[in-house]
């Protein structure tokens, strides 16, 4: 009887507690409520939502346009959001995946390492992470291999031959060429780093000696930088490009949609998250701003906005 007693008392307290803390953030509450439902509904023209402002999402693109990466700030969850079927498919749980992670296709993820060399005590491998299985590859950095007559050798460049799948990321000056059968057996997967060719841009760091080096090879690639920064972002079956002033017709190479088309003021590398795989839009996702001096909220607040498809325009 005294401890039936001693519950009621427990959970009367427990309930008076979450009463008032209920009572306390119920304007927070009200007004991140009415705040995200107002980003959903007043969205840029011609867009429709794929993920609520109500869960704080943020996004990254990922190449091919079959999933898009979402974090949810009001939950907490990553996840690879399928773009066709809405499943929600868990992320590995690897400690570099959100601080050194590049996504290279839905599967698999590079874990950048260090830029210094394998006998300095801060060194750190570059890896492949197989999102399916959570197991990582380690790849071989060509920068450190050894020189041929205080050159890098040429007969590296068989590694890129004999690669399945090739990716650059432009910004980032990087190749990755992995084997057909990397699971099975390591040591033929690289990571290639254009400052190797010893070849000096003469504008800025675009990554466009890298994509020489694969035409004068013969080789196809992959581009995985989808910042627009310093490379167009193809569409999966190859009819369209983005690029930072709108999206391109590649057979008659003619924009068809420019920022303006939903409202915004600036290049696209602002908004662009990635392409839908089926080529009927883009995803994108607006830059948060800051609301200031809110009564309940304090001196700022980041505006919560939606992931958004922005399907292209119809053409008769």
């Amino acid at each position: 009887m005294k401890r039936l007693k001693e519950n009621k008392l427990l959970q009367f307290a427990l309930g008076t507690l979450l009463l008032v803390l209920l009572c306390f953030n119920f304007p927070n509450l009200l007004f991140f409520s009415s705040l995200c439902i107002k980003e959903d509904i007043f969205r840029p023209p011609h867009t429709e939502v794929i993920v609520s402002a109500c869960k704080q999402p943020f996004a990254i693109g990922v190449p091919g346009g079959e999933d898009v990466f979402i974090y949810e700030g009001r939950t907490d969850k990553m996840y690879l959001l399928d773009l066709r079927t809405g499943e929600k498919r868990k992320i590995p749980d690897d400690p570099l995946f959100v601080n050194k992670g590049v996504f290279l296709s839905s599967d698999l993820v590079w874990l950048e390492g260090s830029l210094v060399g394998p006998y300095n005590p801060d060194y750190s491998p570059h890896y492949v992470l197989d999102l399916k299985e959570g197991k990582r590859y380690e790849l071989l950095d060509l920068t450190w291999v050894p020189l041929k007559d205080g050159k890098f050798d040429v007969q590296n460049y068989s590694y890129f031959q004999s690669a399945e799948r090739i990716y650059i990321h432009h910004n980032k000056l990087v190749l990755i060429a992995l084997s057909p059968n990397f699971r099975e057996q390591e040591g033929n997967d690289v990571i290639f780093f254009e400052s190797t060719l010893g070849i000096q841009s003469e504008t800025h760091q675009d990554g466009a000696q890298l994509d020489a080096l694969m035409q004068d090879l013969g080789l196809e690639y992959i581009t995985i930088d989808l910042s627009l920064e310093y490379t167009d972002v193809p569409s999966p079956m190859g009819n369209y490009t983005v690029r930072k002033d709108g999206v391109y017709d590649l057979k008659t190479n003619s924009i068809i949609m420019t920022p303006q088309y939903v409202g915004m003021k600036f290049s696209l590398k602002d908004f662009f998250k990635g392409w839908y795989y089926d080529e009927t839009g883009l995803v994108v996702q607006e830059v948060e701003p800051f609301l200031f001096s809110h009564p309940f909220l304090g001196s700022y607040y980041l505006i919560p906005k939606p992931v958004l498809k922005l399907p292209l325009p119809v053409t008769p």
